[in-house]
């Protein structure tokens, strides 16, 4: 039994390797402050684009162009994410495969709660693979739907307190394989991603650039101190998360607001 838990103990951690030097390579590649700075002053929306496709922010805004709606950004940006997430999860030991899966749903959550609270859903949502059964006209249609997308978890705990977050992680927390060894930075790095969650949730205006950056910094402590280990790897699709967002509201801002150049960039609708 001890020679069987040592390997498959190898065998996580050279997968954690291998997805490491992966992710430090995308890691590196990102968009660094000058880029941003250089964006930031582009105001118009067609000549963000351009810019931005000379830029590490290629990938992430390749196929969306000056003549898309606002719906059809927001399904773009989103499917690109998940796209990442399931590349990432191709990357870790099969184990971990499943858990990382389940990310999907924590950057969907203020959408969830906003279709569980019986909302209208925007054009997008409704087009967008993924959320599109969750649009139903009643409501309680829509909350069964998700249970049989596997989302019991988060309908569960919509109806005991109207927050979904709680739920997530307590399914994160029975999907993820656990050891004394993986279970470092998950305390860590579950207190930062309830606090990013509940300010996307519960803040009245718009997120602001500072807000961005306060978000990235932490994380990145997170993914350096983590490293080799599946809390940084976590941490990682958080900053890319962080990234696309940015992404998102400079985007809305250039596509609604092109001549107020002082508006605040914000995470969701």
């Amino acid at each position: 039994r001890q020679i069987r838990r040592r390997r498959r103990f190898m065998t996580g951690t050279a997968g954690m390797a291998y997805a490491q030097a992966r992710i430090q390579s995308r890691y590196g590649s990102r968009a660094d402050a000058a880029v941003w700075l250089k964006l930031q002053n582009i105001h118009d929306l067609g000549s963000y684009l351009q810019t931005a496709q000379q830029t590490p922010l290629r990938h992430w805004i390749l196929g969306i162009s000056a003549t898309h709606s606002s719906h059809e950004i927001e399904l773009t940006l989103r499917q690109k994410y998940r796209s990442h997430i399931d590349e990432v999860a191709n990357w870790v030991p099969a184990s971990w495969r499943k858990p990382l899966c389940w990310i999907k749903r924590l950057a969907e959550l203020p959408i969830l709660q906003y279709l569980a609270a019986g909302n209208k859903p925007l054009d997008w949502m409704v087009l967008d693979v993924d959320l599109g059964n969750f649009t139903s006209d009643d409501p309680a249609a829509r909350l069964q739907a998700m249970r049989e997308a596997g989302c019991s978890a988060l309908v569960e705990a919509w109806l005991r307190d109207g927050y979904m977050l709680e739920g997530w992680i307590r399914e994160w927390n029975r999907v993820r394989p656990k050891s004394k060894i993986t279970d470092a930075g998950f305390t860590h790095l579950e207190k930062q991603i309830h606090q990013l969650i509940h300010t996307q949730l519960h803040q009245q205006n718009d997120i602001l650039l500072t807000d961005y950056e306060n978000a990235f910094n932490t994380f990145r402590r997170l993914f350096r101190q983590y490293a080799f280990q599946p809390a940084g790897v976590c941490a990682y699709l958080a900053i890319v998360a962080i990234d696309l967002h940015r992404i998102r509201g400079d985007l809305m801002q250039r596509l609604h607001f092109p001549d107020n150049q002082n508006l605040a960039e914000g995470l969701f609708v």
